[in-house]
């Protein structure tokens, strides 16, 4: 064991002693030498190319910080110019409100010296105020509306092109659409449009008399009424007007104060001021005498005739107040109209009857306009054959005195044979005649 021992060592120097092996050695070291070398190089170079990133990199931080510091502080001055902005727009805003108390302040107290000065205009009298003598122009510097100008209403409103000019005050009130009926309504029905077919005449002015007779006194309460006109137009802008003329403006001041605003008959009155000039150019005359030839598009008012031919001067622009006796001796003793403070409300019991007796109501309407058209088609078709009836005879009566000129001119022979024998013309003539 030892020998082979000893002769594995005595192999192993022999091989490390050989050239070979010691060639092979120095090829190992240098080898690993160069190894060392390139790792050193490379390290160096990933050393290098890191130490460039990196100085890139923080560059590139560097500029980032400052571009958020740039950033910052660009934010950081709108916040404070923001915040400027809206401290400087809240004071203004506390101004504008301080600002519009304080108008609304002098508007109160400037309406309250108004009021006042119009309660001792109204109780005391003297001049009128500065405030209210004050035109109100739709457009102005345009043409003014000659509808408008004459009666104080215009079938387009504030929508016309022209110019409308309305008082602050004056002696003429204007109460629109105050008298309501149903004739006046256009309504459209199962038998037609037309609804004077359903009411008499007498029926409708029965209805004015009451209205007038409830409205008038009321009116006269706060001064002497000049003029008194309801209008019976179908008109829109025109329908159930009322217009009323004081003989001073503080009286009709004084009934603006007191009916605007209040319920008549379950509607809210608007009373306005307007100014007209002349109620003979206002009023159609030709309504009167049945001969307008617009019909319900006039613009002009036509107007009911009041009781007694009351303020009929006034049509004429020639003022004259009647006295409040004959008024109060026309009045009637018992009134259907009412007025209050507030709307009324029909009792929820007494609705149904309410509605029964309208439904009975128009069925009797209908009827008697049925009966009524009935009765004129039969009136226009017997009138027709009159005329029929005359014409014929007219042109019988010229042929026959024709024929007695030629029978007197003939000769006595002749005569005595034709009154011997008749012929049958003469016969037929005799019939027609009598027929």
């Amino acid at each position: 064991m030892k020998l082979i021992r000893k002769k594995w060592i005595l192999e192993q120097l022999r091989r490390e002693n050989s050239p070979s092996y010691i060639r092979w050695l120095d090829e190992q070291k240098q080898a690993e030498e160069f190894q060392i070398q390139e790792e050193a190089r490379i390290a160096a170079e990933n050393e290098a190319a890191w130490l460039k990133r990196e100085e890139v990199a923080q560059k590139q931080w560097q500029e980032l910080q400052e571009k958020l510091k740039l950033a910052w502080e660009a934010r950081a001055k709108q916040r404070a110019r923001i915040k400027e902005e809206w401290e400087r727009e809240q004071k203004r805003l506390k101004e504008l409100i301080k600002q519009s108390e304080r108008e609304a302040q002098e508007r109160l107290k400037k309406q309250e010296e108004l009021k006042q000065k119009i309660e001792n205009f109204i109780v005391h009298g003297g001049e009128e105020p500065e405030e209210l003598n004050i035109n109100l122009e739709t457009n102005p510097g345009k043409q003014v509306c000659p509808f408008f100008q004459k009666v104080g209403a215009c079938r387009f409103g504030d929508t016309c092109s022209r110019n409308h000019i309305r008082p602050g005050i004056s002696r003429v009130l204007l109460l629109p659409n105050f008298y309501s009926h149903y004739c006046l309504e256009s309504t459209e029905t199962e038998y037609g449009n037309d609804a004077d077919l359903e009411f008499d005449r007498q029926e409708i002015y029965q209805h004015y008399k009451e209205f007038f007779f409830d409205v008038l006194p009321e009116m006269e309460k706060s001064g002497r009424v000049r003029q008194f006109k309801v209008c019976c137009n179908k008109e829109p802008h025109l329908r159930g007007n009322v217009y009323i003329e004081y003989k001073t403006t503080r009286e009709a001041v004084t009934t603006y104060k007191l009916f605007n605003g209040r319920w008549y008959g379950g509607k809210r009155l608007n009373v306005e001021f307007c100014n007209v000039k002349s109620w003979k150019s206002a009023i159609c005359g030709l309504y009167l005498q049945n001969r307008c030839p617009k019909g319900s598009a006039c613009n002009f008012l036509h107007v009911f005739r009041n009781p007694a031919n009351l303020f009929a001067d006034a049509d004429k622009d020639q003022h004259h107040t009647p006295p409040a006796e004959d008024i109060e001796r026309l009045t009637p003793d018992t009134r259907h109209w009412r007025w209050s403070e507030s709307p009324e409300r029909i009792p929820t019991e007494n609705r149904s009857h309410h509605r029964h007796f309208r439904e009975q109501h128009s069925h009797s309407k209908s009827k008697r306009s049925r009966t009524r058209s009935r009765n004129k088609k039969r009136k226009r078709s017997h009138s027709r054959n009159k005329s029929k009836d005359k014409s014929s005879r007219s042109t019988r009566s010229e042929h026959s005195n024709g024929h007695r000129h030629e029978h007197r001119h003939k000769s006595k022979k002749q005569v005595n044979n034709e009154s011997r024998t008749p012929s049958n013309t003469s016969s037929r003539r005799f019939r027609r005649s009598h027929s």
